[in-house]
């Protein structure tokens, strides 16, 4: 497998509405992405042309996997894990982690088929290694917010994905649960799974990223490796704002910020 991704001349449209434009993106072999924009940049509708939730127009066209046929959305579904924020909501307070992880074998909120054993022991292995296996009888109610995105990444990796995409995994995390939580994605160097991480935060992407991608108004504004486009510059033109950075231990973090001089200064009344 040489490409994991690859968009080609994509256009996409939502209510009547252009969320994406021009889209043209391959994903590679052995690279981690981290998709990076403001609010409303379009990175939700990009994760979801992604996943297949989203079609482009006539012309456009999205493949996975190194296969330039097309192939049913369910058979690349099948070999991509997500975790969302949203997707912790789904699930009703009184599940069992145990079930909730368990569930990802049939891509459903909530166990409606029973796990075979082999199953069981592969959603064990994951909550071990993610060193949640003192959840398994927890219900996911009464868990905290970054012990349930632990919960919900086993869900994603018991079928061993080639793919996980991460899409503002951290929303809603205060700064110990949501350093927890990168510490256990760091884990992950150690798999064969790639990642797509959706952030607005620079500090969140991680030293296993090789690539990062800036979406603004709906389209790719700049992309490349990490080394040329977590720059001050690049940061400033992609965020409208002036930033500055400093790497420290592998990590980007933003050191200063200033609005830029508007070109339509608002007049007061006198």
């Amino acid at each position: 497998m040489s490409w994991l991704i690859r968009i080609h001349n994509a256009d996409v449209f939502l209510n009547g509405k252009q969320v994406l434009n021009s889209i043209d993106w391959t994903m590679n072999k052995k690279e981690n992405w981290a998709v990076v924009g403001v609010n409303g940049a379009g990175k939700t509708s990009f994760m979801k042309l992604i996943f297949g939730e989203l079609i482009p127009i006539e012309g456009g066209e999205v493949r996975w996997f190194d296969n330039e046929k097309h192939e049913p959305l369910s058979d690349a579904r099948k070999r991509i894990g997500f975790v969302s924020a949203d997707l912790q909501e789904n699930y009703v307070p009184s599940t069992l982690c145990k079930n909730v992880v368990l569930s990802g074998f049939f891509s459903s909120i909530g166990l409606y088929k029973k796990a075979n054993l082999k199953q069981k022991e592969i959603a064990a292995y994951w909550m071990e290694f993610l060193e949640i296996q003192n959840l398994s009888n927890e219900p996911i109610g009464k868990i905290s917010y970054g012990e349930a995105r632990r919960i919900l990444l086993a869900r994603a990796l018991v079928n061993l994905p080639d793919l996980l995409i991460l899409d503002e995994p951290c929303s809603g995390l205060d700064v110990p649960t949501k350093e927890l939580f990168l510490h256990t994605l760091e884990k992950l160097a150690k798999t064969k799974t790639q990642l797509i991480y959706v952030t607005h935060h620079i500090d969140e992407i991680l030293p296993l990223t090789t690539h990062v991608l800036f979406l603004k108004n709906g389209t790719i504004f700049s992309k490349g490796t990490k080394s040329k486009m977590l720059t001050g510059q690049q940061l400033s033109r992609a965020f409208d704002c002036h930033l500055e950075l400093k790497k420290t231990s592998g990590r980007f973090w933003i050191i200063g910020s200033r609005l830029k001089k508007s070109r339509n200064p608002i007049n007061h009344p006198n």
